[in-house]
């Protein structure tokens, strides 16, 4: 089940701790920052209310500034950090095949020829990724309609006063939301082959930065639903990760709430332990992110090696995906 994480751990035995303080670190300079100094900037309107402009101006004034801002910071976003984010994965990329790489390696996405083509495939990632969430999120809609359908006659039926819920009425509730929950699980299926699917496309971006980015979308899509590697281990793997994650921060903070009922004199212990409990949410988060990420970066090589076998084996000729602009040599 946890195939692809344990292969992670193997391989890049010796550099998690450099891998996490180089993402967490590039996290900061990259993401944090910015993002302060522009919703700072967002906030310097409010320095016109100490002057005598009047508060028709201001207000004017400053939501055609916050709307600049905004768009800046979505071309900051397109342009600057999202590459930057995608850089980071060259940190997995280099641990898990053994090799050194410094800290300056998220920016060789910046490299002359890797630039231009990253900003292209993140543009259509993002617009694949709207215009599919769109439809799917359109076929769970009527899938939610059809399973509300069987609620309409005793819906009706409540509106009469008079009317008693029969033991058929109960049954068709109990079943309507049993069928509810179900398309909710299910419908969170389809966003996260979603993501697993546009991750090992930024993976073949950063083993084959030069190769056409069609090319980049046909390799992701070989890797994922055709080669050896199993998509069913990595997915439940990760599905069961996400809601380890969610059991221990719930339960760290429920523990730190009772412990707390029991400090009602001491609000001071209580905003401790809060803080406490926060700190170690995010570093249980940030580890259970990182096996998650690491999983499909040894899932995407698994694959890929896989898909070159297979062709060998097929046709006796060389690799299916030349590897010869290898980016990370």
């Amino acid at each position: 089940m946890f195939q692809y994480i344990s292969l992670y751990r193997k391989n890049a035995s010796g550099q998690h701790g450099k891998v996490i303080g180089f993402t967490i670190l590039q996290f900061i300079l990259a993401v944090f920052l910015p993002s302060a100094v522009i919703f700072g900037a967002m906030m310097l309107p409010l320095l016109l209310t100490m002057t005598d402009i009047s508060d028709q101006a201001i207000g004017i004034s400053t939501a055609i500034w916050m709307l600049i801002m905004i768009i800046v910071y979505i071309l900051v976003m397109i342009f600057v950090i999202y590459p930057i984010l995608i850089g980071i994965l060259r940190y997995f990329a280099s641990a898990y095949k053994g090799r050194d790489f410094s800290f300056g390696e998220a920016y060789k996405v910046f490299k002359k020829g890797n630039y231009s083509k990253l900003v292209k495939i993140a543009l259509l990632v993002i617009v694949l990724n709207f215009v599919l969430s769109l439809i799917i999120g359109f076929i769970i809609n009527i899938l939610m309609t059809v399973v509300m359908i069987p609620l309409m006659p005793v819906g009706l039926m409540m509106e009469d006063p008079n009317a008693a819920m029969t033991g058929a009425s109960v049954a068709l509730i109990i079943t309507a939301f049993v069928l509810m929950f179900i398309v909710m699980i299910i419908a969170y299926i389809p966003y996260i082959i979603l993501y697993i699917y546009f991750a090992v496309v930024f993976m073949v971006y950063i083993d084959e930065p030069m190769i056409p980015t069609v090319d980049k979308l046909k390799v992701a899509w070989d890797v994922t639903f055709k080669s050896e590697a199993s998509m069913l281990k990595l997915f439940f793997s990760n599905l069961i990760m996400y809601i380890l994650m969610t059991a221990a921060i719930f339960i760290i903070f429920i523990g730190v709430g009772l412990i707390g009922a029991f400090l009602i004199d001491a609000p001071a212990m209580i905003g401790v332990l809060a803080i406490i409990g926060m700190v170690i949410s995010i570093i249980i988060m940030m580890y259970i992110v990182y096996l998650i990420v690491g999983s499909i970066v040894a899932y995407y090589f698994v694959g890929r090696d896989s898909l070159d076998r297979m062709n060998e084996m097929r046709n006796n000729t060389a690799p299916l995906y030349n590897n010869e602009t290898d980016d990370l040599q």
